[in-house]
Order: structure tokens, then C-alpha cells, then sequence
């Protein structure tokens, strides 16, 4: 199994509605990418401080390959580049077995 996490930090001209948008558009991903096994996502809950970031995502995958036909796959790839990566002021990610 592995884990993948991303983690963002918005500019801060990102609206409440454009977060919607981005959250609608990921979780449109798993039905679209069979490799997906679990999809969750969304905003930090603010119970930590500033030092978050302000959404998530984890997902799993039975394999490498499978993470990686997700992040090659064409859905992903538009969500990313055209709803996603507009807004993002900073991301982090990582992919870990387990």
C-alpha cells in the first residue's frame, strides 16, 4: 500500500468559493482513476494555528504504479494544472509505504 499526501497553502486572494471548487474537483478523481483505492480531502480544521497548511489531501494506492498512473492520469492532470495549481501559494507532498 502506499500513502500519498499534499498538503497547500493558498494565496490570499483564494476565496471560500474557489476552495470549493477545488475541493469538488478532487473528489471527482477517484471514480475517474481506478487506481485509487481511498481519496480524502479538505481544509484544516484551524485547531492547530498559522503553521498548517490550509487543505489536504491523503490517498492511498495498492501500488507505486498505481500512484503513478494517478498522478499521469489526463483528469488529474487538468484538475491540477487548470483548477489546483492557480491558487496554490505553497504544497508540500510526500508518498510513503503503508
Amino acid at each position: 500500500m502506499i500513502t500519498h499526501v499534499a498538503l497547500f497553502r493558498w494565496k490570499p486572494e483564494t476565496t471560500p468559493e474557489q476552495i470549493a471548487r477545488i475541493q469538488a474537483a478532487l473528489e471527482a478523481l477517484p471514480p475517474l482513476i481506478p487506481e485509487v483505492v481511498t481519496y480524502r480531502c479538505g481544509s484544516d480544521l484551524g485547531v492547530h494555528g498559522p503553521a498548517n497548511m490550509d487543505f489536504g489531501i491523503v490517498a492511498t494506492f495498492d501500488s507505486v504504479a498505481g500512484w503513478q498512473a494517478y498522478d499521469a492520469h489526463p483528469a488529474h492532470d487538468m484538475a491540477r494544472t487548470e483548477v489546483i495549481r492557480p491558487w496554490i501559494a505553497e504544497r508540500a507532498a510526500m508518498q510513503f509505504a503503508g
